[in-house]
This record gives structure tokens, C-alpha cells and sequence, in this order.
């Protein structure tokens, strides 16, 4: 059986490699345009001016092509759309660069938050981040009930995302710098009540309204 290998030309896989760049590029922009309706792989290969068969010999799917992208804008944008720290003390240095990232890349950003579009990639991304953020806060949560883990949950995730950011952004005039210092602050706090005193979250569950 003879064991000699094909020849991988180094320009032909430059060239593979600027393609295929080319088309996540086209990805972004198709995504950050108010016009998009909805993403298709026709409407990526014309904007990236390469035909349909190319984007399918780099990207067999479309959710190939998402997965791909979401990858990408981690590596390249800076933009987390897939990794959290391992740890919940990491997270309020977390959650600063987060939001100078998505500063950095505002128009963007905010064309994935209020565009119908790009809703497909935030929600195949979504699960893969709530299972790394769950994993990061198992440390304070494992011990809570599954209603109050929930909650503890939901008010820290919140703050570590965008949503948080364009509230902040919009509604009170803080830039990326500011309000990623008020969203680690709040993420601080938090972590240390569920530290010192996790029956803390419960307190709300009394009906006394003179709570």
C-alpha cells in the first residue's frame, strides 16, 4: 500500500483560507444590515461575491455556516458569543471586557439584538453559553433549590450580556468602559450575598407585602 501523501499546495490553502474568511466577513455584514430579513446561504454567497457551491464546500449547512461565525467573532471580534470564565470570580472582569468588546463593535452588536435575523445564530449559540455560565456559577448555585437557583441564574446572566449593555447604553449614557464597572460591580455584590448568605434569595418567596 503505498503510504506518499497528496500534495497540499501552502498558496492553494491561503487561498481556501481568504474564502472562507470572506464569507464570514459577508455573514457580519449581512447580519449587521437593518434591510436583512432573514439569512440565507443565496444572500451570503452574493454578498461575498463567490458562488452558492463555494460557500457549500466550506460550510455544508447553513447552521455549519452560523457555528462557524459565532466562532470566528470570538476569535476575531472579541465579541463572547461562546466562552465564560470557568470560575464566578472571574466574571466581573469578565463582564467589563465583554462590554468594551461589544463597544468596539456596536453597530453590530446591536443589529444581533434588534434585527429578526440574527436571531437564529443567538439562539443556536444561546444553550452553549448557558451551559458554560451555569457551570461557572455551579460553585454559588449547586446548593439552592431549583426556583431560587433559577433566579440567581437569571439576574447575573442578565447582566453579563448585551441586552444589559444597550440598556445601559441607551437609557442612561453609559459608554462601554462605564457601564461594564457598574455590571462588574452588580455581578460582585451578587456573588458575594450567594457567598455569605445563599438563604438570602429565598426571602422573597414571604408574601408579606410589607416587604
Amino acid at each position: 500500500m503505498s503510504t506518499t501523501r497528496p500534495y497540499e499546495s501552502p498558496l492553494r490553502a491561503e487561498q481556501m483560507e481568504q474564502t472562507r474568511l470572506r464569507i464570514l466577513r459577508a455573514v457580519t455584514e449581512v447580519l449587521a444590515d437593518p434591510a436583512t430579513e432573514e439569512v440565507t446561504i443565496p444572500l451570503v454567497a452574493r454578498r461575498a461575491r463567490v458562488s452558492l457551491r463555494t460557500v457549500y464546500r466550506h460550510f455544508p449547512t447553513r447552521e455549519a455556516l452560523f457555528d462557524a461565525w459565532a466562532e470566528w467573532v470570538d476569535e476575531s471580534l472579541q465579541i463572547h458569543l461562546h466562552s465564560y470564565p470557568e470560575r464566578a470570580d472571574r466574571l466581573p472582569e469578565f463582564v467589563r471586557e465583554l462590554y468594551r468588546a461589544y463597544d468596539e463593535s456596536g453597530p453590530l452588536v446591536k443589529a444581533m439584538l434588534n434585527s429578526q435575523a440574527p436571531r437564529i445564530v443567538r439562539e443556536r449559540t444561546r444553550r452553549r453559553r448557558q451551559r458554560q455560565f451555569e457551570r461557572a456559577m455551579s460553585e454559588l448555585t449547586d446548593g439552592l433549590e431549583p426556583k431560587e437557583r433559577l433566579r440567581a441564574l437569571g439576574v447575573v446572566y442578565l447582566l453579563v450580556s448585551a441586552p444589559a449593555w444597550q440598556a445601559m447604553r441607551d437609557q442612561w449614557g453609559l459608554d462601554g468602559e462605564e457601564a461594564g464597572k457598574a455590571a462588574a460591580w452588580a455581578v460582585r455584590v451578587l456573588a458575594n450575598e450567594l457567598r455569605r448568605n445563599p438563604a438570602s434569595i429565598k426571602e422573597d418567596d414571604d408574601d408579606d407585602p410589607r416587604r
